[in-house]
C-alpha cells in the first residue's frame, strides 16, 4: 500500500505531515480497518489529533482526498468531511480555543512593575538579548533545569503564542499574552506556565 516516495530515504511510504511517521498507505489500511470518516483517521486510526492538532490540520487536505478516492466521495462530501473534522479539531481537540485567546490586536494593560518582572522572566530566556525567543532558547534552559519535553511539543507550545507566526516569540508577544491572563481572556497558556516554573527553578 505504500508508494515510492523518490527521495533516498525513506523510500517508500509518502508521510501525511514531515514531522510524524504516518504515511498515505496507512490512509488506505485505515479504511480497511473501518475508518470511514475523516474524524475516524485523525483521531482513531492515527491519533494525530492527539500529538499534535496543528499537524492534524495541515494533513487533512491529502487524508481527505486519499479516502474521497478510496469511497468514491464527490466533491460535496469532501468538503463535509473537511469541515466536519476542522470543527472536531476546533473545539473537541481545543484547537480553535487556543489560537483565538490571543490575538495580534491583544492590547497591551500591565503596570509598569508588572512589565519589569516579566521582562525579567523573558530575559533568561533570550539570554543573547535578541528581543525573541526561539525553540532553541527554551530548550537551552528546560535543559540546564533538567526537564526534558520533547520537539514538537515545545513547537505547537511556541506557536500558540507566536502571533505572526514567524517562528519566535518576541517580547511583545509575551507581554501580549501576560496581559491577556491577567484580564481572564487566556487560561491555560503551556508557555506561561512553562516559563514560569523555569524562573522559580533558576532563582
Amino acid at each position: 500500500m505504500a508508494s515510492v516516495t523518490g527521495k533516498r530515504w525513506p523510500i517508500v511510504g509518502v508521510r501525511l505531515v514531515s514531522e510524524f511517521p504516518y504515511t498515505e498507505g496507512e490512509v488506505k489500511y485505515g479504511i480497511k480497518e473501518y475508518a470511514c470518516t475523516a474524524v475516524d483517521m485523525i483521531s482513531h486510526h492515527t491519533c494525530l489529533a492527539f500529538l499534535n492538532v496543528q499537524a492534524a490540520e495541515e494533513a487533512l487536505p491529502r487524508i481527505v482526498e486519499l479516502m474521497g478516492r478510496e469511497l468514491n466521495w464527490d466533491e460535496k462530501k469532501k468538503e463535509k468531511e473537511l469541515e466536519t473534522a476542522r470543527r472536531f479539531l476546533y473545539y473537541e481537540m481545543g484547537y480553535k480555543s487556543r489560537s483565538e485567546q490571543l490575538t495580534d490586536r491583544s492590547e497591551i494593560s500591565l503596570l509598569p512593575s508588572d512589565i519589569d518582572r516579566y521582562k525579567k522572566r523573558f530575559h533568561k530566556f533570550d539570554a543573547d538579548q535578541k528581543g525573541f525567543i526561539t525553540i532553541v532558547d527554551v530548550q537551552r534552559v528546560l535543559d540546564s533545569i533538567n526537564v526534558q519535553m520533547d520537539e514538537n511539543t515545545l513547537h505547537e507550545i511556541l506557536n500558540e503564542v507566536d502571533l505572526n507566526k514567524n517562528g519566535e516569540v518576541e517580547l511583545n508577544e509575551f507581554l501580549q499574552l501576560m496581559s491577556a491572563i491577567q484580564k481572564g481572556r487566556v487560561s491555560g497558556s503551556r508557555l506561561a506556565i512553562l516559563m514560569k516554573t523555569a524562573e522559580e527553578n533558576l532563582d
